[in-house]
């Protein structure tokens, strides 16, 4: 259907363009002077636009101001010394294009004005106007001084509405999530597609890392200091196929423009401060605690005695061990310094022009034993070979090396010990030391091992293998520092060779790239214990845990290949231009983990041979070609048309993919493009006087998702071990011949304006999008013993707007104010499900996938409160009771939560209790900004926000649970503790046996923030040297404050890219208040 329509419209394009068309121009000094110009036999008539430029702020008139009919590169003017200026156009020109450096570029409509003044403002201001005009939903930024280590920072401060960022951690270049028109997949790849330099990257967003809260994130090889100019397309994405439904985003990267060898050095440092945190019990509130805890338990009270911990005798031997008062989170947090070198030089002649950079950054986080070191090499070089051939030549190579360790907590509590050393200063008993105590009582200067008290205690319960057994954080420090302990090694080398012939009107280029990405990985958890009673039972490993070594290396290798020809031509009042071709690319993934526990000792490395030995990896080819092709129409510069199209073929999709193109003998997807623009201000009849440029752009789009399990089209099999060391082969995946791509159909309408005399920017876009053929799991018959396979089948939708505002409020000779804001909005909703609903586990949580609800609600019990008495429960209609595991119903006590018995049946809270109890997407998301200059001094405020999403508190949740010997926080200390008192914490119960601490809406919070992102100020020197052409400093602060009402220690986080986890905290390092200092030289 999309092919017959795509082609109908490309025929009446070609039939609309006039076959015969010619036109004369030349230039003769500062104005045009136009020949006959004829459209087929019909000379157009010439007439002459005069005016003036203006400088806004001071109304003096501008010398040497570029006056172009806006299209037509030969039909250009030059004001004088007075400003004035005199072209004569053609009568289908319908708008003109003022620029000069050090101002903004400016166009206005012609219509029937013979006379034409224009003010043009200083860049100091944000630009509103584009040298093309743009009919789709894209936008972007060109760097300038920034203090974000990798791009993800500027793209959220910047495009706040455009993309949703959500930045991971506080971990130096972990990057942020980011999500462009809300969510359309569930289960597949959310980021959008990242083109470097026209090449395609793998993002690489499903190759998990073996650090507990790391994330690798590709961005961070790309100094941003190297970065041109970013760009986000929301639509119109149709070349790039099954890999553009969740966005594109192209960053280029700076090249040779200037002959004269220049020599830029930017260097530049900041401190960041330690991390908010949750108040903890101090040591002798948590013994209080403690204590409650074992007297709720069914302990023989001849083990009292047993309990050191309890004794209040000072006498008593261990009585120092069990009565101090540390604080852990001092122990493992610090004020951290990192320090950034730049060196770009550019340069070149008539032959070759050239730009190359090198780049330092080392840097340390606020949590100890976590640093960043990235070295970074690029050459941008572009050469002409002949007369009509040249070619681009771009290498690059960068290294990123980390220590770290595991951060946050884990969703599989029961794998490995807890090992997060911020988590562990978290929970762990303030009256235990770091430091151990001798037989005698007296403390060493050695570092404690893990404890051993809340291990003793519940297995005087009863209870085998209890893991009750904590670290000591500063012993995963000190022993887990070093070389091959912890620390992640990622490589990128990249080459790309463009060459370019020009031929006529056409221009055919081929563009070569290779490129190298290489991810080592090392980690190391020590003996947490001498005696192995205490050692953490894996339930996952089936063993105890005295050590842990873990080891991966994965290695992608990427070759594409683009070949396309290009044409334009402009035919008097007709522009058109096109592009087509042919592109291949080649991913070749392979990785290989090795991992252990119980090595003997901390300085033994090796794993092979051990009977505990996991091995994993993979090996993954997947192969990508597309045909493309995308042609653009302007008339009179007035009236727009783009129509592009792929066709694309992948080895990820099944041979017999439902609704595909079969075409030698593989599936094709096709993916069509279609957008419209109207330039409602060069209409004749416009004069609306406040409004001095006014677009109206429409497209509709075909894009998709090929994000597929690289082995969903096949069947394979795998080696397992069964009873002891035997081998056998199972099949790993039964294969489905015809799984595909998502689809997703995109329509939007967008409104672009100037008004005030260009003082007031505005932009408005609304779209409405759905998702066919979701990728979901499917269940195999049971008789094939096997669970899932990949396949097609569901819907989804997505209806939002983005606006943007820009006002320049101040514009004076010397100080300038101008203030900005954008806002997103999306809503989403499951539309079908091939198969019934199903709810997804999320760390400890579940979230719901059900019609007619959005993409990943959190799903689970309301509560009312504590029951606060025995009367209480006695005036209840019907007694809150549920089931055990036999049947057998259990009443709800005083000191209970009080659930909400929605089923009504009778009081008894189950499954049938659940519903909606929080939704982690947005009502608002994006940005605020402010940007003040006065002469060479400029100070630039950034805020970010999000409104309206929930967030499951996870941490929290761990933190007070009172189901548990971890520490918790002093709402602790308003605990249920006797029959009539009214409080919003339960009672505490090791285990939880009634479940009070069940996921609900006790962990839900409301995540609405508005966070001072940065403040910059900088100012640029005066200088009149002539080895020296300019010299700026400047000081900045980053996440300064959060206004919000929620709990934990920052609302913005993002434990994992896939939509189902979204708004889950897990308690990852929090971002930090961080101050900047740099300064930037040109030579």
């Amino acid at each position: 259907m999309y092919m017959r329509q795509f082609m109908q419209l490309l025929m009446a394009l070609m039939l609309f363009v006039p076959s015969a068309v010619t036109a004369s121009e030349s230039v003769s000094g500062g104005n045009v002077k136009s020949g006959p110009v004829k459209v087929g036999a019909v000379a157009d008539e010439v007439r002459t636009i005069v005016g003036t430029v203006y400088d806004a702020a001071t109304n003096l008139p501008i010398a040497g101001v570029r006056v172009q009919a806006t299209g037509h590169t030969k039909i250009t003017a030059m004001t004088n010394a007075e400003g004035k200026y005199s072209i004569s156009v053609p009568e289908y020109v319908t708008l003109l294009t003022y620029s000069t450096p050090g101002y903004l570029l400016v166009q206005r409509p012609v219509s029937d004005n013979e006379v034409i003044n224009v003010r043009l403002y200083t860049d100091n201001f944000k630009k509103n106007y584009d040298e093309d005009i743009v009919i789709t939903s894209e936008r972007g930024f060109e760097n300038e001084i920034t203090t974000a280590i990798t791009i993800d920072s500027d793209i959220q401060n910047k495009l706040g509405a455009d993309v949703r960022s959500i930045t991971r951690s506080g971990t130096i270049g972990v990057g942020a999530a980011m999500f462009i028109r809300g969510l359309n997949t569930i289960n597949a790849n959310s980021q959008p597609l990242l083109v470097i330099d026209g090449i395609i990257w793998d993002s690489q967003e499903d190759n998990e890392t073996i650090h507990m809260g790391s994330y690798n994130n590709v961005l961070s090889a790309i100094d941003v200091n190297d970065i041109r100019d970013v760009k986000v397309l929301k639509n119109a994405t149709a070349i790039y196929g099954a890999r553009a439904a969740n966005g594109v985003i192209l960053i280029n990267t700076k090249r040779g423009e200037s002959m004269a060898t220049k020599i830029t050095a930017n260097i530049y440092a900041n401190v960041s401060l330690e991390p908010e945190r949750y108040n903890m019990m101090d040591a002798e509130e948590y013994r209080i605690y403690a204590n409650d805890m074992v007297a709720g338990m069914d302990i023989d009270p001849a083990y009292y005695k047993k309990m050191d911990f309890l004794r209040s005798d000072k006498d008593f031997l261990y009585y120092n061990q069990y009565h101090n008062d540390t604080d852990w989170a001092s122990l493992v947090y610090r004020e951290s310094f990192t320090q950034n070198y730049k060196i770009n030089v550019e340069g070149g002649d008539e032959i070759a022009m050239y730009n190359f950079s090198f780049g330092y950054t080392l840097g340390d986080t606020p949590l100890k034993a976590n640093s960043f070191n990235r070295l970074n090499v690029r050459l941008n070089s572009d050469i002409v070979l002949a007369k009509c051939l040249k070619t681009r030549v771009d290498i690059s190579y960068a290294r990123v090396a980390r220590d770290l360790l595991d951060d946050g907590l884990r969703e599989n509590e029961t794998s490995l010990p807890l090992a997060s050393i911020a988590a562990l200063a978290d929970v762990k008993s303030p009256f235990l030391s770091q430091y151990r105590y001798s037989t005698m009582g007296t403390q060493s200067n050695i570092y404690d091992l893990a404890d051993t008290f809340a291990h003793d205690v519940v297995s005087y319960s009863g209870v085998s293998n209890p893991n009750n057994s904590l670290y000591n954080p500063m012993t995963i420090i000190s022993k887990g520092e070093g070389s091959q302990k912890n620390e992640m090694d990622y490589t990128n080398m990249g080459i790309t060779i463009a060459p370019e012939l020009k031929l006529g009107d056409f221009t055919i280029t081929e563009t070569f790239n290779y490129s190298l990405h290489r991810v080592s990985e090392k980690y190391f958890l020590p003996y947490s214990h001498s005696n192995s009673n205490y050692y953490f039972f894996s339930k996952s490993l089936n063993t105890k845990v005295g050590n842990y070594v873990a080891s991966s290396f994965g290695k992608e290798t990427a070759i594409s290949t683009d070949t396309r020809v290009a044409w334009s031509k402009v035919f008097g009042a007709h522009d058109v231009s096109a592009f087509g071709g042919f592109r291949y690319t080649n991913f070749a993934f392979d990785t290989s983990v090795l991992s252990a526990p119980n090595t003997g000792n901390d300085n033994n490395f090796n794993i092979k041979g051990l009977d505990t030995t996991t091995n994993d990896g993979d090996n993954n080819v997947w192969k990508n070609i597309a045909w493309y092709l995308s042609a653009d129409y302007s008339f009179r510069t007035k009236y727009f048309l783009q129509v592009a199209a792929s066709l694309e073929a992948s080895s990820r999709f099944g041979i017999n993919a439902d609704g595909a193109l079969k075409m030698c003998g593989v599936s094709w997807g096709f993916f069509p493009s279609v957008q419209a623009g109207w330039l409602l201000s060069s209409e004749s009849w416009f004069n609306v006087k406040p409004i001095n440029f006014l677009k109206l752009r429409a497209g509709f789009d075909v894009t998709g998702n090929d994000a597929i399990d690289y082995f969903a089209a096949r069947s394979y099999l795998q080696a397992v071990k069964y009873s002891g060391d035997n081998m056998g082969l199972v099949f790993g995946n039964m294969e489905n011949d015809g799984v595909k791509w998502e689809s997703t159909s995109r329509f939007n309408i967008g409104l672009d304006g100037m008004l005030f005399n260009n003082r007031l920017g505005v932009s408005f876009d609304w779209y409405y999008s759905k998702t066919n053929d979701l990728l979901v799991q499917k269940k195999n018959p049971y008789v094939s013993g096997m669970g899932t396979y990949w396949g097609n089948g569901g819907s989804l939708k997505n209806m939002g707007l983005e606006a943007t505002l820009n006002a320049k409020l101040i514009n004076a000779r010397n100080f300038q104010w101008e203030l900005g804001l954008s806002l997103g909005h999306y809503k989403n909703e499951i539309v079908s499900l091939d198969e019934d609903s199903y709810m997804a586990s999320v760390y400890g949580g579940e979230v719901a996938t059900k019609e007619g609800l959005p993409v990943g609600v959190f799903w689970g019990y309301k509560t009312d409160g504590v029951i606060a008495s025995q009367k209480e429960i006695d005036e209840m209609e019907y007694p809150l009771y549920q089931l055990d595991a036999a049947g057998v119903p259990q009443n709800f006590k005083p000191g209970d939560v009080r659930f909400v018995n929605i089923s009504g049946e009778d009081g008894l809270i189950d499954e049938n209790d659940k519903t909606i109890i929080g939704d982690p997407n947005p009502d608002i998301f994006g940005n605020i900004f402010t940007s003040l200059s006065y002469k060479g001094l400029k100070l630039d405020i950034g805020f970010n926000y999000s409104w309206g999403n929930d967030i499951y508190n996870y941490y929290r949740r761990q933190l007070e649970s009172g189901s548990s010997f971890y520490n918790q926080t002093k709402a602790l200390l308003n605990r249920w503790s006797f029959d009539g008192q009214v409080t919003d914490i339960p009672v505490i119960e090791y285990g939880d046996p009634t479940g009070n601490s069940r996921f609900s809406d006790r962990w839900i919070e409301d995540g609405s923030y508005l966070k001072l992102k940065s403040v910059k100020l900088s100012y640029d020197i005066p200088v009149s040297l002539s080895w020296l052409q300019g010299l700026s400093v400047w000081c900045a602060a980053e996440n300064l404050y959060t206004f919000t009402k929620y709990k934990g220690n920052d609302p913005e986080f993002s434990v994992n890219n896939n939509v189902l986890y979204q708004g889950v905290d897990a308690g990852l390092l929090p971002q930090t208040r961080s101050f900047h200092l740099g300064v930037k030289v040109n030579l």
